[in-house]
């Protein structure tokens, strides 16, 4: 498989990704390493936060130095945010997730990526989707969140995150879609948490990778050190735990990023 009218940022091949799910459109966008390296690269894909409001070039800039590496990096958006069709949901999300792995094992396929170095870097809401996903697929290498949602059924339940939709409704109204009743959209995540392979609660014994490595701030205010350590102990792989000192549910200091990033980087040697 190649790409037709090939597009660059600099030194980079860029290609729009556009995949098809229940009959809706995932967009995204996909990086390419540098020419001196060799097909077929290993790849990074990156599951977005909730809400998805830094773009895409962004967030290529603070990972670049991973296409240095030698990765590509894909990127998309989920259904229900920004680019990408539909409205949002806990399902379509782990739909879309599965759909961007077929899609990559497609390339592997053509000899564009390495099946055997399929790997995420997933953050907040989107750590907890990525979880869920390899519980359903085996492809995943190195799995890397930063910050994740850990008990979302929590959250769920809480008075804060109809606060936190109303936030998003009225100031962000463009960024999510599929919460125009704030209410409905509680209660149709609230059944879909009961479904077990929605849940990570009932299925964190059972994901599927080869390396793991979680990063959190000490006194992360969204995902306590608690549930960090209960999905710790129920894994049967080693698992690597970096907890950044003072820092919160997202980094601010200047340290706090150089240390996600070199810790990223670590990971991510070969």
């Amino acid at each position: 498989m190649e790409f037709t009218d090939k597009q660059y940022d600099g030194k980079f091949e860029v290609s729009k990704i556009e995949i098809h799910n229940q009959g809706e459109i995932i967009r995204g966008i996909l990086y390419f390493p540098p020419n001196k390296f060799l097909k077929p690269y290993p790849l990074i894909m990156y599951f977005h936060e909730f809400p998805q409001l830094i773009s895409f070039q962004n967030i290529i800039r603070d990972y670049k130095y991973l296409l240095e590496m030698g990765y590509a990096f894909l990127i998309f958006n989920f259904r229900g945010y920004r680019l990408s069709e539909g409205e949002l949901s806990l399902r379509s999300q782990v739909s879309d997730g599965l759909s961007v792995c077929e899609f990559v094992k497609k390339m592997a396929d053509k000899n564009i990526f390495n099946l055997d170095d399929i790997n995420i870097i997933a953050n907040d809401l989107g750590a907890y989707i990525a979880l869920l996903v390899t519980h359903k697929t085996d492809l995943i290498n190195r799995l890397l969140l930063i910050s994740p949602i850990i008990d979302l059924e929590k959250h769920v339940f809480q008075e804060d995150f109809k606060r936190v939709l109303e936030y998003i409704k009225k100031f962000l109204p463009t960024s999510i879609r599929g919460i125009d009743d704030i209410q409905e959209f509680i209660n149709s995540t609230k059944e879909e948490i009961s479904e077990n392979h929605l849940n990570l609660n009932q299925v964190a014994e059972k994901l599927q990778y080869d390396r793991f490595k979680i990063i959190i701030g000490e006194v992360d205010k969204i995902t306590p050190l608690k549930e960090v350590n209960f999905l710790v102990k129920t894994q049967h792989k080693d698992l690597i735990l970096i907890v950044i000192k003072d820092m919160d549910h997202e980094p601010f200091e200047d340290h706090e990023f150089e240390k996600i990033k070199s810790e990223i980087k670590l990971f991510f040697s070969r």
